[in-house]
């Protein structure tokens, strides 16, 4: 397979996404107990997104794994 490059745009987007989530929070001017719910709800949603695009992926590999094993020309 080519290795385009996808992958690595994807995850630095990914990671700078969550570190400019992070400071945002982190610089809002809000108390601690608030900044600490809103920061422990961010997690879970993310947490939970990330364990669904997981488990499409792992999905995706077994599909193409299954393919590849019907046809081994590819």
């Amino acid at each position: 397979m080519k290795d385009t490059g996808f992958g690595s745009f994807l995850a630095g987007a990914v990671v700078g996404g969550l570190i400019g989530a992070a400071l945002g929070l982190i610089l809002a001017p809000q108390s601690g107990e608030e900044l600490r719910e809103q920061v422990g709800d961010f997690v879970d949603t993310r947490k939970t997104g990330f364990d669904d695009a997981v488990n499409e992926g792992r999905a995706a590999a077994e599909q193409a794994r299954a393919g590849m094993a019907e046809d081994p020309a590819l």
